[in-house]
């Protein structure tokens, strides 16, 4: 073998993989195969980064198959994490078995650092009334064959439905991207969640296009590098 040959060789496995990274905290998804959100400060997936990757109360997993990524509430289970903006700090969930408004009626964000981006009351009735002739938009994974279940916002439903053959079930805050102020007259709540969260604050960092993470050998204490990681 010359030299020159050999001098090439030793160059080429002595340069860094391109597909290596020693960065623990790299992005990560829970399927490539299918759009799924990457994964990066302040969340962290349990069982594939480090727990230092992540802020306290951001931990995500996979659902056995990798094909959804859950985020766990503490009094409400694990919802579905359909798309995060790290600039704006907001996340869009969802209910992993398709029935969003059965959890909507006992959402309860106690113990996570999550809070709706904007919040709309909703008033849910069981009714047993033609709900054709109201043009109401009914809930169907909550209605039966002898009874249909409706979730509004307006007075005005709300005062005629009082008088109509439905029985009042609750009044709930309802996580929206945006409040409809003159009132929805019937909604089947199946439009993902909008929650934020105001610590940690990495959106100046991000804006520059930064990583934000925690600071060395800290639990809370967060530092914004270069992409680069200078």
């Amino acid at each position: 073998m010359d030299i020159l040959k050999l001098f090439f060789i030793i160059v080429y496995f002595s340069l860094p993989s391109a597909t290596s990274t020693t960065d623990p905290c790299t992005e990560s998804v829970c399927q490539s195969t299918k759009p799924s959100p990457l994964i990066r400060f302040p969340f962290r997936l349990i069982g594939r980064q480090p727990k230092s990757c992540g802020f306290p109360g951001f931990d995500l997993s996979c659902n056995y198959n990798s094909t959804q990524t859950l985020l766990q509430l503490p009094y409400s289970g694990n919802f579905t994490i359909e798309a995060i903006d790290y600039g704006a700090q907001q996340i869009w969930v969802n209910d992993p078995n398709n029935c969003l408004p059965q959890r909507i009626i006992s959402l309860n964000f106690s113990g996570s650092p999550f809070t709706a981006v904007y919040s709309q009351d909703y008033t849910f009735f069981n009714c047993t009334l033609d709900y054709s002739r109201y043009g109401l938009n009914p809930i169907g994974c909550l209605s039966g064959d002898n009874y249909t279940v409706f979730a509004t916002s307006s007075n005005e439903v709300v005062d005629s439905l009082s008088l109509s053959r439905c029985r009042r079930v609750a009044t709930v805050s309802v996580p929206v991207g945006w409040p409809f102020y003159g009132g929805v007259s019937a909604s089947n709540l199946t439009d993902d969640l909008w929650l934020t969260w105001s610590n940690p604050k990495c959106r100046k960092c991000e804006s520059r296009g930064a990583k934000c993470g925690l600071k060395p050998n800290s639990t809370n204490e967060i530092s914004c590098s270069s992409a680069s990681g200078r």
